[in-house]
């Protein structure tokens, strides 16, 4: 008897001791979870299942020998089947050889665009800059590893425009991708070396739509810089895609996948990077889609004869010091109010603690070109840095806005002014 209690006892313990652990588990996974506030999103009939998607993937190391390491994540079922999701990563310490290190880094979602994938040389940036730097793949490929199979939909324009006449929203490519965005940044949250207060998000053209999209819908991010992408593609070049489909159609991929959608609800602080002859996404729909953010919220800079690829995409230094600002409390990018007009000159206010060093107003008469082709011309201002004041004569424009440069030589821009009213193509029910 006393055997048998003793027996009893000693198991009595050992199961305790398991729950205890178990328990332990628990909340240390419970902790790992980071939910999105999915009650921000004030949508109906939201098309992604945000709870689901705050959980972070199952995943596989790929490659753990490099200084920028590759791996694959679960993705969402397309067609019936599962996918994975091909990624790089590195960080400060990985990327000097040192292993993943014990210290705390802010962290970064980079986008790749159409026609591209996921850029380890991007990610070796990033890392040498101080981020846990996460590139995902949307493409459905791996990276430079030609034999990794995603099983997700490609990037082609039946996956992102054509498809959706065969009914299920969830076998188009924006859902997948933006989906696959967030999952990534679920992953990358939980990684220990992640500061997860500290979280941004950058993508370049496509890239930048997605951007849109995903920093709308995951309020986890701080801080978003979407390059050229943008919403309102009814104004974008992609208009000929949507005037190609069936009416219902464009108007349910506008509903659902354009980021102007989602944009009032977005919670990051933005910072919208384009050129002013973007062959892709035009000056107009760039305006309309920052204006979807709070003045206080958005930063804009807009960079005369930028070049479209991802190479230039991701080379503006003033997203890095945009990310800084927020996330480390670093100096900030200048800050630009409202343009003026006030007896034939136009005035703007900023705000700097640094001199500005240069400022033009870019304006443009021409209309009815094509964004590319659009004719633009160069009025120098004047900088007053004590009032904090820049100012040029008015001239006969429909079209324009000011760029600044500061003493780092980091530029930003006002608003852009539009003095004509232009037809769009229907972008609402």
């Amino acid at each position: 008897m006393e055997i048998t209690m003793n027996f009893m006892n000693n198991h009595s313990i050992k199961y305790l001791i398991f729950c205890i652990l178990l328990s332990f588990t628990i909340q240390t996974n419970a902790k790992q979870n980071y939910p999105i506030n999915i009650s921000a999103v004030k949508v109906d009939s939201l098309l992604w299942d945000l709870n689901k998607l705050s959980n972070a993937p199952a995943f596989t190391w790929l490659n753990t020998k490099n200084t920028v390491r590759s791996l694959a994540f679960d993705g969402q079922m397309y067609k019936g089947k599962p996918t994975r999701v091909f990624a790089y990563y590195s960080n400060p310490a990985l990327i000097r050889g040192i292993g993943r290190g014990n210290q705390k880094y802010p962290g970064i979602i980079l986008v790749h665009g159409g026609g591209g994938k996921a850029f380890k040389e991007w990610v070796e940036k990033w890392a040498a800059d101080g981020y846990a730097a996460f590139a995902v793949d949307v493409s459905a490929t791996g990276g430079n590893d030609d034999t990794f199979q995603g099983n997700g939909p490609g990037q082609d324009k039946k996956e992102k425009f054509e498809d959706i006449a065969l009914g299920d929203l969830r076998n188009m490519w924006s859902y997948h991708a933006v989906a696959d965005v967030i999952l990534a940044h679920s992953l990358l949250l939980t990684f220990p070396e992640l500061d997860a207060n500290k979280t941004a998000i950058t993508g370049i053209s496509w890239g930048g739509y997605l951007t849109c999209l995903a920093a709308s819908l995951d309020n986890r991010f701080k801080a978003a810089a979407p390059v050229y992408g943008c919403g309102f593609y009814s104004d974008c070049v992609f208009q000929s895609d949507l005037k190609k489909m069936k009416s219902t159609d464009s108007l349910k991929w506008l509903k659902n996948f354009d980021p102007s959608v989602y944009l009032p609800y977005a919670q990051p602080k933005f910072l919208f990077i384009n050129g002013n002859k973007d062959a892709w996404f035009y000056v107009n729909a760039c305006h309309k889609t920052y204006s979807l953010i709070k003045p206080e919220q958005r930063t804009v800079s807009i960079f005369p004869d930028m070049k479209h690829s991802h190479a230039d995409g991701w080379a503006p230094e003033e997203i890095k010091t945009f990310f800084e600002n927020v996330l480390n409390k670093g100096f900030p990018l200048m800050r630009v109010g409202n343009v003026a007009v006030q007896d034939s000159v136009l005035s703007v206010p900023f705000q700097s603690n640094i001199s500005i060093s240069s400022a033009s107003f870019y304006y443009s008469n021409d209309v009815n070109a094509l964004n590319t082709r659009r004719e633009w011309k160069e009025l120098k201002a004047t900088i007053d840095n004590k009032t904090k004041n820049v100012k040029c004569k008015k001239p006969e424009f429909k079209i324009g806005f000011f760029t600044f440069k500061d003493v780092r030589n980091l530029s930003v821009s006002s608003e852009i002014i539009f003095n004509y009213q232009k037809k769009s193509f229907k972008n609402t029910p």
